[in-house]
């Protein structure tokens, strides 16, 4: 898999804008990663079908929060939290994956974690992968579903601190 370290073009202010919007990419992920914990938290009514959508999609908004924040994994033989700051690129010289450095904020720096939050996000990100990539029978390095629940608020911060907060923005929340 080609990658770049850096985009191969900047995105324009009118690209970033679409960032922001109402309905634009950052507050449809943030409602995938919030809905399924505010809705089990708040004792709200949610039929089994929409608990197991809304619980694949916070698993993959984490997912997609992590990589968006610079974060990954690598397997030692298990997954472990690590820095991963390029960009995938089919061709090895452009990419239309957008990092939170493209939009004005910053990378997490595993130095901000603590070794439990840096392991529950390990988790979380393979978790994603095989959930949501592949069938599998007797995976190794799964947890409870609930782990999401711990992981959620995690990214939530770290999204305040590299990207809303520092550019004076407050995300959108569809679910209330």
């Amino acid at each position: 898999m080609p990658i770049l370290q850096t985009r191969d073009k900047s995105i324009t202010d009118a690209e970033k804008s679409e960032f922001w919007k109402t309905h634009g990419h950052l507050s449809y992920r943030y409602t995938m990663l919030w809905t399924h914990k505010e809705k089990i938290d708040n004792k709200k009514q949610i039929e089994y079908c929409q608990a197991i959508c809304a619980f694949e999609a916070a698993l993959l908004a984490c997912r997609v929060f992590m990589e968006f924040l610079g974060l990954g994994i690598k397997y030692n033989p298990h997954p472990v939290l690590v820095e991963k700051r390029a960009y995938f690129s089919r061709d090895g010289q452009t990419t239309d994956e957008i990092k939170v450095v493209d939009l004005g904020g910053s990378f997490v720096s595993l130095k901000e974690l603590s070794a439990s939050e840096q392991k529950t996000l390990a988790i979380i990100f393979h978790m994603a992968h095989k959930a949501t990539a592949h069938l599998t029978l007797g995976a190794q390095d799964m947890s409870e579903p609930a782990i999401v629940h711990s992981a959620i608020p995690i990214i939530d911060h770290l999204l305040g601190v590299h990207l809303y907060n520092p550019l004076g923005k407050k995300p959108r929340r569809h679910w209330q």
